[in-house]
């Protein structure tokens, strides 16, 4: 009788040790983090920058168009500094918070009388007490922070690199050409690229270089002597580089020369790239994108066909001189 109530104790005792240690079906789910709606999200790639901010009033209206006046509470992305006012094309209530997703815009120019534009034509994102709304759809206000931090984590690349035979080619293909000192040289990293052609956007992984340099001399481009700037170099192997005078495919026998070294000083033949949030700039293609710089001296390779009959700076600034005359 006392052994079969052990028996009987023991069973009890086990079913609920059991239960203790056995998770329910609810904590068996691993959590899920909110997603903002898509109607949210696509709006990230064409923004300049995304503030959050408060509207102070309503501006003296410009023409047909609805001014309102904010303070920047917080930058999302981009340079808009916090406590910034600034002047949006669209009508908000004083007081409210709004989400700003902006068009493209020059910092260097922004003033008090500077009207700036939402991605979407004076349409705002109403901010509730950490809750979002737009055009019907909700999220909460940190989900739209989790998913910018990781669009940011995305880098945005050129679609297509175009190699070219000649420099006055070469030089109108640029966005920046920049005589610049190279303080740091990453080793090929693994990352997560976007690209956009033909109205389709697609997601890789490839290895990318990270360059950081200090201009020397901005030669032409929005940059000051001592400027740090952020280069991306795809090595010559990511993608085909396509012959800018018949569309072919390039292909060099030899591969391009090792990446920049630090300490050196070379020019750079920069494009910018498509995302307005951030200040990177692409190499114009991995053959071509930059010759070193030795004194008056430029050394190239073999395979540099726009650099073949320019071997120092004065011929090289003479060129350069031109080239831009020809695009004026």
């Amino acid at each position: 009788m006392k052994k079969r109530l052990a028996l009987s104790l023991l069973a009890v005792l086990m079913l609920f040790i059991t239960a203790v240690q056995l998770p329910s079906a609810d904590h068996l789910k691993e959590p899920q983090g909110e997603v903002p709606p898509a109607s949210i999200r696509m709006m990230y790639r064409d923004a300049a920058c995304i503030a959050l901010a408060t509207c102070m009033r309503m501006a003296p209206k410009d023409g047909d168009k609805t001014i309102s006046r904010f303070a920047i509470d917080e930058t999302l992305a981009g340079d808009l500094d916090v406590g910034a006012v600034v002047n949006v094309e669209a009508d908000a209530v004083p007081g409210e918070q709004y989400l700003l997703y902006l068009k493209p815009f020059d910092t260097s120019e922004l003033t008090e009388d500077t009207i700036l534009a939402p991605v979407y034509d004076s349409l705002l994102i109403s901010v509730n007490q950490g809750t979002v709304s737009f055009k019907g759809d909700t999220c909460t206000l940190d989900s739209v922070r989790d998913d910018i931090e990781k669009q940011k984590a995305v880098l945005s690349v050129p679609s297509k690199k175009f190699y070219y035979n000649d420099f006055n080619s070469l030089i109108e293909s640029c966005d920046a050409v920049l005589i610049c000192r190279v303080l740091s040289v990453s080793e090929p990293t693994t990352t997560v690229c976007r690209s956009t052609g033909n109205g389709e956007s697609t997601v890789n992984t490839l290895e990318q270089v990270f360059v950081r340099a200090r201009v020397e001399n901005p030669l032409f481009s929005g940059f000051k002597s001592g400027n740090k700037i952020d280069i991306v170099i795809e090595p010559h192997d990511v993608k085909p580089v396509i012959n800018a005078t018949d569309l072919t495919q390039k292909k060099v026998n030899t591969p391009p020369e090792s990446t920049p070294t630090v300490g050196k000083v070379y020019i750079f033949f920069l494009v910018k790239s498509d995302d307005a949030k951030n200040n990177r700039f692409f190499t114009v293609n991995p053959y071509e994108g930059y010759v070193l710089l030795i004194g008056d001296s430029i050394i190239h390779p073999y395979y540099n066909n726009a650099f073949q009959q320019i071997n120092d700076l004065g011929r090289f600034s003479e060129l350069l001189k031109k080239a831009l005359d020809e695009q004026a």
